[in-house]
């Protein structure tokens, strides 16, 4: 999903694609739906904008239909704010970040119909995360330095920012596991982290060092998966101790978009598309394949053995969903909103 340190900034973040997929980041547990719902099996894509506002799409189930800015059609006369960045999820219901008005705002997940807004304490929001009735909330605040980034703490109930943890460090995507909060330590290229983060205490409690540049992160098991361009490493969670890594040949000077699924993890460099075993200790031969249509990636997942991509094309037009096989052969293509830069499945 593609990093959006946007208004003057907007095209630096479209070189900067991230992915925050993995086994079950992207993959939303399910409640009981109420039988009116029309939201409640497929896939939101998320439309970042540009000059315009940021929408969401929805891709039925059967991936046969979409349909184009949901929540301006539940919600006439609204809009979800310029950049939206990201989605993230609490039982029944969605928060939709857009980090260029300072907004989240709140939506019934199977209708989505409007529920409420945070609107204040907030400083170029990112990415969040829920645990035990809160949020958990990156925000990046100044772009030309990451000591002021912080962790905005939001009460779900009263969707108030009830407390700000500047970490000191650049900050980005977020993740929780097991009660604790991982938060990647990098942005735009710059940064070599991953922070374990003790909602508890709500203060950094650990840190895996990378290399400069990690861009995504996985945890599967006892083990942290870190990419960065140009290599592959992996800590004990317990530790934090790297275990080993994995370089890549000097061609691969790319990689991006690391997403585990189905005991493979799947990255990819320029177009190029690679695949690890979740055992592998070794580059592999060669890529599984190259994308021919894709103008600009700018989304990348993988579910159910099927590669999606989210082409941004020229940053202004609208983007284009397109769903491969693991041969990369074209199985289905959708026309979304401007800048897809995100998949969230719902099944």
């Amino acid at each position: 999903m593609k990093i959006t340190k946007l208004f003057t900034l907007s095209l630096i973040g479209s070189f900067l694609l991230h992915s925050c997929s993995s086994d079950d980041d992207n993959n939303i547990a399910e409640p009981t739906p109420p039988e009116s719902a029309a939201y409640t099996n497929g896939v939101f894509v998320v439309n970042e904008g540009s000059q315009s506002t940021g929408t969401v799409s929805f891709l039925d189930a059967a991936s046969t239909s979409i349909e184009n800015n949901i929540f301006e059609t539940v919600n006439p006369e609204m809009d979800l704010g310029k950049f939206v960045q990201s989605m993230f999820f609490d039982e029944d219901n969605a928060y939709i970040i857009a980090n260029g008005s300072n907004l989240i705002t709140v939506v019934d997940r199977y209708t989505f119909e409007y529920k409420g807004q945070v609107d204040s304490g907030l400083n170029i929001p990112y990415y969040g995360v829920v645990y035990d009735g809160k949020a958990y909330v990156t925000n990046l605040a100044d772009f030309s330095t990451g000591t002021d980034d912080f962790i905005a703490v939001i009460d779900l109930t009263s969707l108030e920012v009830e407390e700000t943890v500047v970490a000191g460090t650049y900050l980005d995507f977020v993740d929780e596991e097991d009660g604790v909060i991982y938060v990647e330590g990098a942005s735009f290229g710059t940064g070599n982290a991953v922070h374990a983060f003790d909602p508890a205490t709500n203060s950094i409690t650990k840190t895996y060092t990378t290399v400069e540049g990690v861009n995504s992160f996985e945890i599967e098991g006892e083990q942290l998966f870190a990419l960065s361009s140009s290599q592959l490493q992996v800590f004990n969670l317990d530790s934090g101790e790297e275990t080993y890594h994995i370089d890549f040949p000097e061609e691969v000077n790319s990689a991006r978009n690391l997403v585990f699924e189905n005991d493979m993890f799947y990255f990819t460099s320029g177009l190029a598309v690679y695949g690890l075993a979740e055992t592998a200790t070794t580059f592999p031969e060669e890529s599984l394949f190259e994308f021919t249509d894709v103008i600009t990636l700018y989304a990348f997942d993988v579910e159910d053995g099927f590669i999606w991509t989210g082409d941004a094309k020229d940053y202004a037009s609208a983007g284009t969903v397109r769903i491969y096989n693991n041969s990369g052969e074209l199985e289905n293509e959708f026309e979304v909103g401007v800048n897809p830069n995100s998949f969230y499945f719902i099944d």
